[in-house]
């Protein structure tokens, strides 16, 4: 059996449904993104838009980790109005030993 990387890695694009929906968006990912970066076993958080995405990456000490930020109230009202803010979501989640760069991240997204 093969060994699983040191870190997990979370990577999410986002493309907005319109320019009304920008303010929500960026309101709700905020507060997921500062949710995640008090949250216990957060390595990594990067926020930022690139090529019109919207990208978060985080990198976690566990899998475990990264569910437990996931069950909390911030990431699941986030996730909840994924359909009034957004036109397309992709989320990416992989392991790895080292912590990426934000280009890593990206291509592996």
């Amino acid at each position: 059996m093969m060994a699983l990387g040191q870190y997990y890695v979370s990577v999410t694009g986002l493309l907005s449904k319109n320019w009304h929906s920008i303010p929500k968006f960026l309101y709700l990912s905020s507060r997921a993104y500062n949710a995640a970066i008090k949250t216990e076993g957060n390595v990594y958080s990067s926020m930022f838009s690139k090529d019109g995405i919207h990208h978060t990456i985080t990198v976690w000490e566990s899998k475990e980790a990264m569910r437990y930020y996931f069950s909390g109230e911030e990431h699941i009202t986030a996730m909840k109005s994924l359909t009034v803010v957004s036109s397309y979501v992709k989320v990416h989640g992989y392991f790895t030993d080292v912590v990426p760069s934000v280009e890593e991240a990206i291509r592996e997204w």
